[in-house]
Formats: structure tokens, sequence, C-alpha cells
């Protein structure tokens, strides 16, 4: 490659690393002066401006080293199959939009339901394959996303104690309100954003040997991170950490170093619930004002007893040098995983828990697949089913699942409730298998499929503390939905992902 050459890459590197520090850290906190109000078509709007000025940029530099300086730089690129399936992917958003039955009645480029339609989706799908081809990972990526999870948190945290950061609540909705929070809005996009900024910042502590002051910052997101999501208490993020630990575990416990800080890392959690217990925020809607009361109690000591001990273990396991070199620890720890789910499944089976989440699974077990169950989702997921045959092969068109479903379902919407509008399976997956048919549900998986495989085939240091961020924001979406305010950081984590593949 001559100098040419090697200053345009340098050029379009550059370009990357401007659009990764503003996706990571300023496009969470950018809004307007609409707040929580109209917090969607403002983020959708800074997406837009600013992905299309990235990949605008990444063009006019091409096409000006191609034309002036006679340099084809994309002869050098050879593109991966991750990067072919999402180019894939992107061709099939394209087909469903254009032969949808729709296109003509509605406007499918921009979407029906939250933002969706092609012209996000071609984005998200663009900007990740200009990150993946022309950025350089750098260490401090991943710092950013601490960084971004400590902004977040301090506006959160301020607002839950009585301050109006960013002017967020308006004409009534109240600061004492905790279903909208930072500048993110529904804690369902809270949570799924905290999947991503979170597991980073708890893969890098655990994981990484890295200095002090780095750790500290790690540190703090995860304390004000679980701080924030122990008041907002969303399932699907709930269920996302749970299940990375359990995955985690075994590659955990095999150094004591890592361990130890897996310790710290369950001491700081402990800590930030103890921390909200101590708070002790009460709205008086009556005076129509929030009231601090520090309260001391025993469950509040016991809390501190816990975390000092687990503190002092992991004091003593950070001093007793081990590290377990046999994979086979790993393997007899899934099969005693895959029993323990086994004997839960058939012990669910035959308890009845008689209300809460295993009275649910008992009966799903049972093959009661009653609307109420899953908060609402059972509802949705056995209706959404139902619309897969209209129109199988490439669905319906992006974004336009609110259509169908809402025409079809109105009448069992409003007798189970005050009507409202379903614009999504709270299922990801399952929202594409809609919107873009079999065709596109397949190829989705597959692009993920081929992530998952590259990320575990060449993993190295950095890019395992990226893959364990993405394969919880995978976990969380089997229960949520995409939405332009959380999913370019997303899109954004996989680029750098493969980035940090290619470039170690």
């Amino acid at each position: 490659m001559n100098e040419v050459l090697k200053k345009e890459k340098k050029i379009l590197e550059l370009i990357s690393e401007l659009y990764i520090f503003i996706i990571i850290i300023l496009f969470p906190i950018m809004v307007d002066k609409t707040g929580f109000f109209h917090i969607l078509e403002c983020k959708w709007n800074y997406f837009v401006i600013i992905s299309s000025s990235y990949i605008s940029l990444n063009v006019l530099i091409i096409l000006y080293y191609l034309i002036i300086k006679k340099a084809n730089y994309l002869r050098y690129i050879k593109l991966s199959i991750v990067q072919w399936t999402a180019i894939a992917f992107l061709g099939i958003n394209i087909l469903s939009c254009l032969t949808s039955p729709f296109l003509k009645s509605y406007n499918l480029f921009v979407g029906v339901g939250r933002g969706e339609g092609l012209i996000v989706m071609s984005l998200y799908i663009i900007a990740f394959l200009c990150v993946s081809i022309f950025a350089k990972f750098k260490k401090r990526h991943i710092l950013y996303f601490s960084i971004s999870s400590i902004i977040l948190n301090t506006i959160a945290v301020l607002q839950y104690v009585g301050f109006n950061p960013f002017n967020m609540y308006q004409e009534g909705i109240g600061t004492h309100n905790v279903s909208f929070m930072t500048t993110i809005g529904n804690i369902d996009f809270i949570s799924a954003m905290y999947c991503i900024l979170l597991s980073v910042s708890l893969a890098a502590f655990i994981f990484l040997n890295d200095s002090k002051k780095n750790n500290i910052i790690y540190l703090i997101s995860i304390f004000f991170g679980f701080f924030i999501l122990g008041i907002i208490d969303v399932t699907s993020g709930k269920v996302a950490f749970l299940s990375l630990a359990v995955l985690l575990f075994p590659y955990i416990v095999r150094n004591n170093k890592r361990l130890s800080k897996f310790i710290i890392v369950i001491a700081t959690i402990l800590m930030a619930y103890c921390s909200n217990i101590m708070l002790n925020p009460e709205y008086h809607y009556d005076l129509g004002g929030l009231g601090i009361y520090f309260q001391f109690n025993y469950i509040t000591l016991l809390f501190i007893i816990v975390c000092s001990i687990l503190i002092y273990l992991a004091y003593i396991l950070y001093k007793t040098d081990y590290n377990i070199e046999s994979k086979k620890i790993i393997k007899y720890f899934y099969y005693s995983i895959g029993i323990c789910i086994f004997l839960g499944i058939v012990g669910l089976y035959f308890v009845n828990f008689k209300s809460g989440i295993m009275y649910e699974i008992h009966e799903l077990l049972h093959g009661n697949f009653d609307d109420d169950f899953g908060t609402y989702r059972i509802f949705l997921w056995k209706r959404t089913f139902k619309l897969v045959p209209q129109f199988p092969i490439l669905g319906s068109g992006p974004d336009s699942f609110a259509i169908r479903f809402m025409a079809k379902y109105t009448a069992d919407i409003a007798s189970i409730g005050p009507l409202t509008i379903n614009d999504t399976a709270a299922n990801v997956y399952f929202t594409i298998l809609i919107n873009l048919g079999i065709v596109g549900f397949i190829s989705y998986i597959a692009f993920l499929f081929s992530q998952i495989k590259l990320g575990i085939k060449y993993m190295n240091k950095y890019s395992k503390i990226l893959f364990i961020a993405l394969v919880c924001y995978i976990i969380q979406d089997f229960f949520n939905l995409s939405v332009v305010i959380v999913s370019p950081v997303y899109w954004l984590l996989m680029g750098l992902h493969y980035s940090s593949i290619k470039n170690n």
C-alpha cells in the first residue's frame, strides 16, 4: 500500500473515530426542548443526521482519492462472511420495503411504529459496515462505554432525588416518575442500553488487567448503573444479566484474580441496592414535592456486613494464586447447568407456586398460554405468529408490524384494557419475522450467528469484552424491541467487536 492510500486509510480511521465517540458518549444524551414527549423523534433526527454525515464523508473521501489521486483503496478491502450477511440483510430490507403491499398507503421509509423504517435500518447496517471496515479499534473505546454509563447514571440519580437536568420532565410528568429516566426515556430502553454499557464495564473490570484509574471508572459505572436498574426493575435486563453471569461463571472461577474481582462486583451491586434503601425518597402528591428520608435499619446493616465480608474474601482470593488450565471444568459446568434447568422444568411442571413468574411457567408447561402472562408478552406472541402466513416470505416491510397487528386485533386489545398501540411484538426476532418475513428473519439470525462464531474463534482480550456485551444485548432482545434511541449504540458495538478482532 503506497503513501497516498495510507493517508486515505488514516483519514477514514479518524472519521470513524469521531463517529464512535459521538454515538457512544454524545448521542445517548442528545435531547431537545420537548424533553420526554418527543424523545423518539428527537433521537431519530439526530441519528439520521449523524450517520448520514458519517457515511457521506466516507463516500466523499473514497471518491476524492479515487478520482483526484487515482488511488483505489477499495481494492484492498476483502469482505468477510459477517459483512456479507449484513449486506444480505440490507438487501432484504430494501426488497421487503419495495414489494410491501402497504408501501403506497404508508411511509415505510420512515416507519409506521417506532421509526424503524428503511431509512434507519439502512443507516444501521451501512454504518456498521463502515465501522467494521474503516475503524481501528483502540483500547479507549471500551472506556467510552463506561463513561457514557456514568453520564447517564448521573442524570438518572439527579432526577431520582428531585432535580430535572435537561428539563426532561414537562407538563405534569413529574420528577418522581421513574417510568421515564435519564435522556433515554422508557425504562425498557434504559435497561436495553445498560445491557451494553454495564456489560462492558463488568467484563472490563473482571477480565482486563487494567489500570487502577480505569478500574475505578468501571466500578463507578457498575455501582450507579445497578442503583438505577434496581429502581426501574425491568425483567428483560435482570434475565439478561443473570444469564450472562451463568454463562461467564466457569471462566471466572478458573482464575483467582477474576474470581476476586467478580466478588467485588457482587459487593458493589449489593451496595447499590443498599444505597437505594438508605436514600428512601418519597413523593408527596398532596404537597407536590419529593422528600428524601434517610434510613439505617437492620436490612441496610446486613447489606453492609455481607459486602464487607465479600470484600475481605475478595482480598484473600486475590492473594491466593491459582489458575485452572483444564477446560473440562467449563464443560462439566455447562452439563450441570443443563441438568439443573431440566430438573427445574420438571419441578415446575409438578409444583404450582400459585402466583408470580414460577406460577406462569408452571401454567405454560401445562399448555395454558394466558394473555396476561409475561407482562402482556404472551398476548402479543400468540397473535404475532398468526400473522406470519399472510406474508411469509418477505413480510410486509420494515416497521410495518403496527399496520397488521392493530388492524386484526384492535378488539382483542380493547377487551383486556385501555386501547394501546402495539407496534412491535416486544421481541426483536418475532417483530423481524413479521416485518421482513422468514427470509429476513433467517438473514438476521445468520448475521448474528456469524458474529458469534467469529467472536468465539478469534477472541482476544479486548474483543472478549465487546463480545460479552453483544451476547447480553442479544439475550435481552428476546423480551424487548429495536428503537433508534438505543439501537445505534448496539450496531456500533457490533462494528467495534468486528474491528477489535480485525485489528488485533
